[in-house]
């Protein structure tokens, strides 16, 4: 048996986390540089408020109603880590999907335990987190995503959703009206194709046939449709898709001529690239970087990009950045002011040691190692305790966060304050 974890609405969650004046009130979290709407509490879904949203497209009448908070990412990871914390004393094993999801293990528990263990792992995560959860128990990790989507639809407040059996007479009957698209790993493409082979549901896809679903399409849609029939065959990772590139960009807090702060800029997305790298053990062969400014302010405008291929694949910081670098100086024009920046990476192959030719030695063992400690030391202590040259955390470049919370559990000076009368 599996389970599914989620956190409901978890970035307004945990914005009411400690602004308990913000329960019940349409809660908008928005993107970097507070551009548009990534996170929507009920109240504000009720309220017409779409995903994806400008800013500044926001009607000024639901603007009035709605509380408007800057990502503050620092403060969700925090929490997250915390949720899993919970969890992981509860349960066998714990394996985490996104910043708010999780499969739980819970192979060896006796099937009229698992409801009870459902419960009690939502109310122990709002008593000792204070974050509010659902829970979906399955034969599989397909049907436990399933079982997660059926807890928040249920007509009371339990959040908890468990089949312990794949022939559940709810569960045939549920998959038997749901759309491809609400399955996990059936995207627009493959629910198109689906949809043209004449399978229009969840219940289809589980009773089309193997050998021609492995041959028509994959064995993963092969393995999903098992998984829909109550056979555990797939993991979280086989329903990743590997990266082809990698993107790290943002708009500046206002726009920019200097060099100096523009390579400043490109440095600390050059850090962020080269983590994504060694973090899905990739390597790029290729880097490129691009400039623009803001179309629609009345200056002279550029939009433009360069490549270039490394001698050979590389993950480590310091040699995007020399290549990106370059790149830039090729790009900048004195005339323009510019309004984003950002490097991209390509042609990713997994990460090994490659014999370089006899003038080049990227990637050695020792530079993997030295990455290694940059990683650690980054993640130990903060992103700005290592990083390429000077990076001001007042930096002209850095995104607006005008309306961010405090980040409450990771900085001393911004702790919850409370005051005695």
């Amino acid at each position: 048996m599996f389970a599914l974890v989620d956190c409901n609405n978890f970035y307004v969650a945990c914005e009411r986390l400690f602004r308990p004046e913000l329960a019940g009130r349409p809660v908008a979290v928005l993107s970097n540089n507070d551009g548009c709407v990534i996170a929507r509490s009920q109240e504000c879904k009720t309220l017409g408020i779409p995903m994806g949203i400008p800013t500044h497209k926001i009607e000024p009448a639901q603007r009035r109603h709605l509380h408007l908070c800057s990502s503050n990412y620092a403060l969700y990871g925090d929490l997250s880590a915390r949720v899993q914390q919970v969890i992981s004393t509860r349960v066998p094993a714990l394996d985490p999907y996104s910043i708010d999801e999780c499969f739980l293990d819970l192979h060896g528990l006796a099937t009229d335990e698992l409801e009870a263990l459902a419960h009690s792992l939502v109310h122990s995560v709002d008593k000792d987190v204070g974050i509010p959860v659902s829970v979906g128990i399955a034969p599989t990790r397909t049907l436990a995503k399933l079982a997660n989507q059926r807890a928040k639809r249920q007509p009371h407040a339990s959040q908890v959703c468990v089949w312990t059996h794949h022939d559940d007479p709810c569960l045939s009957a549920w998959l038997r009206e749901l759309p491809l698209n609400a399955v996990w790993g059936v995207g627009e493409r493959l629910q198109s194709a689906l949809t043209g082979q004449g399978i229009m549901t969840a219940a289809a896809l589980r009773d089309a046939p193997q050998a021609w679903l492995k041959r028509r399409f994959n064995v993963v849609v092969a393995r999903t449709a098992r998984e829909l029939g109550g056979t555990p065959c797939l993991t979280p990772q086989e329903l990743d898709v590997p990266r082809r590139h990698i993107l790290c960009s943002r708009s500046f807090g206002r726009s920019l001529n200097d060099p100096r702060e523009l390579a400043e800029a490109l440095r600390h997305h050059c850090q962020q690239a080269g983590e994504k790298l060694r973090r899905d053990s990739m390597q790029a062969g290729a880097v490129g970087v691009f400039l623009r400014t803001n179309p629609f302010q009345d200056q002279p405008q550029q939009r433009s990009s360069l490549w270039a291929c490394l001698p050979c694949p590389s993950a480590d910081t310091r040699h995007l950045n020399h290549y990106a670098q370059q790149l830039l100086g090729s790009l900048w024009r004195e005339s323009h002011a510019y309004h984003k920046l950002g490097i991209m990476l390509a042609e990713l192959t997994s990460r090994r040691y490659q014999q370089a030719n006899l003038f080049e030695s990227h990637d050695s063992p020792q530079q993997e190692r030295l990455m290694s400690v940059w990683d650690n030391v980054r993640q130990r202590f903060g992103h700005e305790a290592l990083t390429l040259g000077v990076q001001a955390t007042n930096a002209s470049w850095r995104m607006q966060s005008r309306q961010r919370s405090p980040r409450y559990t990771t900085r001393w000076e911004e702790l919850p304050k409370v005051s005695g009368r």
